[in-house]
Order: C-alpha cells, then sequence, then structure tokens
C-alpha cells in the first residue's frame, strides 16, 4: 500500500514540475495517472480497509519494481520528446555545379516518388530528393510535423536537422560540411568557397535555401538598406505587429524567379 501511496505522490510531483516548466509543460497529464494512484490508495484503504497488498515476489524483484516506477516519468517524457523532435531526414541532390536559388516543395501529389535511402531494416532513413536544373524539386515526400494532440505537444514546423545536401557527382563530400539546416554560415564563409544560406522559407510545406559564393550573395539577397526600407514598409502596413529583422532576406528578382516556377 506504501508503493501505491508513494508511487502515486511522486507522479503527482512530477507532474505539477513539468506543468510549472518551460519546455515540458504540455505534459503534465502524467499527474492525472498520479491522482488515480491516490484515488485507489484511498478508497482501498478507507472503503476496503486494506492495510496492505501479499506480494509474492522475491526482494529483487520488488526492488527492479520500484526502479520501473521511478523511471516511467523520465522514460515517457524522453519517448514523446523524441517522437516529436526528432530530425526530419533528408538528402537533397544538386545538379553538378549548381549554385543558385533551390526550392523544395513538399506533399505535391504528381512530385517525385517517395525514395529512402541509407536505412537500416527501416529505421534512420533518409528521404531522398533530386533537384533539377532549374534548382526546383517537387516531392510526394511528407514533410513531417510531428505531434501528440491529445497533449497539445508539437513540433515546430521548421527544420530540426537532419539536412545533407550534395552535388551529383560527389555524394560522399557535403557541400557544406555540417549543414543540417539549422543553422546560418555566416560565421564560417570562406573566401572562394561555396556557401549555403538559409531563408525565411524553412518550414512545412517549402524549402528555400541559396547555395552560392559569398561574392555574389547580393544577386539573390537583399542589401541591409533594402532590408531597412522593407522593414518599414511593414511597420507601416502592419503598425500594431512586431517585425523581426531577417537574417537573410530574398530580393525582388529571387521571388519572381520563385513566384514564376509557382513555388510562391
Amino acid at each position: 500500500m506504501k508503493r501505491l501511496r508513494n508511487t502515486g505522490i511522486y507522479y503527482l510531483i512530477f507532474g505539477i514540475l513539468l506543468a510549472v516548466s518551460y519546455v515540458f509543460s504540455n505534459l503534465w497529464p502524467i499527474s492525472i495517472l498520479g491522482v488515480l494512484l491516490l484515488l485507489i490508495f484511498l478508497v482501498l484503504k478507507y472503503f476496503f480497509k486494506e492495510a496492505s497488498f501479499i506480494f509474492s515476489w522475491n526482494k529483487r524483484a520488488l526492488q527492479l519494481l520500484d526502479v520501473l516506477l521511478i523511471a516511467l516519468p523520465f522514460i515517457y517524457v524522453a519517448l514523446i520528446s523524441w517522437y516529436v523532435w526528432r530530425p526530419y531526414r533528408q538528402t537533397i541532390i544538386l545538379p553538378n555545379t549548381y549554385q543558385g536559388i533551390v526550392a523544395v516543395k513538399y506533399n505535391e501529389a504528381n512530385g517525385q516518388d517517395e525514395i529512402w535511402t541509407s536505412s537500416f531494416f527501416g529505421l534512420c532513413g533518409s528521404r531522398l530528393i533530386k533537384v533539377d536544373t532549374s534548382g526546383i524539386a517537387r516531392t510526394s515526400s511528407t514533410f513531417h510535423n510531428n505531434s501528440v494532440p491529445l497533449l497539445g505537444f508539437r513540433q515546430m514546423n521548421h527544420n530540426r536537422g537532419g539536412l545533407k545536401i550534395y552535388y551529383e557527382n560527389n555524394v560522399d563530400d557535403e557541400i557544406v560540411e555540417g549543414f543540417d539546416g539549422t543553422w546560418s554560415v555566416d560565421d564560417n564563409e570562406e573566401e572562394n568557397k561555396i556557401q549555403i544560406y538559409l531563408t525565411g522559407y524553412n518550414y512545412y510545406p517549402l524549402m528555400i535555401f541559396v547555395v552560392v559564393q559569398p561574392e555574389d550573395y547580393f544577386d539573390y539577397f537583399m542589401t541591409e538598406k533594402e532590408i531597412e526600407i522593407w522593414i518599414g514598409e511593414q511597420k507601416k502596413e502592419h503598425p500594431n505587429s512586431y517585425i523581426e529583422q531577417p537574417t537573410h532576406k530574398l530580393n525582388a528578382k529571387s521571388i519572381e524567379f520563385l513566384r514564376d516556377n509557382k513555388i510562391l
């Protein structure tokens, strides 16, 4: 009976701590299990007058049960967090020497078939997406946006890693080593070396980035002055909204290219 009571209290407190946490607050419902265990304890003790349970298990088995009961809430948080926040693994193949805008549009009915590579018995595989010479790829692959609706726990709609980008004649070396769709390359620029720049379009169902030499950056992106003008126009149009300063903002020519190809 003590084990039932203590486990109920433990789960209740664990759920309360989750509720007041910043990251895992939506996982508080485990406290409901704690409440149920406490209710069962109270009913058995005060209604059925049960003083204790008789276990036929040996001491070691009971110790293992205690360890499992203690670990269960941590396993609960770890498994749900892994499911929701796991990386979207995808391998994007560009035409040899291609530089410019790359746009991948997902969930296209007539797009490329979903192809998987480097999977191990169907696990940890990566979606293979081939970009054409125009820099466009339309794929039937679904950009996952994992969630647990019952808990209101969901992945944000941007990349969380897992992205690999290669040229088709060299699938052993990434174009930019370690680039996974989650970080900017501003502090990693090297002279005469191709870089990959993220844009504001990196969320379901569209991803757009630019592969280019740093000296050609402004062929695709706004200058600081142009960004200032854009922000001023946005503030006039939406005076009560916060306008975030973009890191890389596609210029009018790039937007026109995307619209001409029916990406935007």
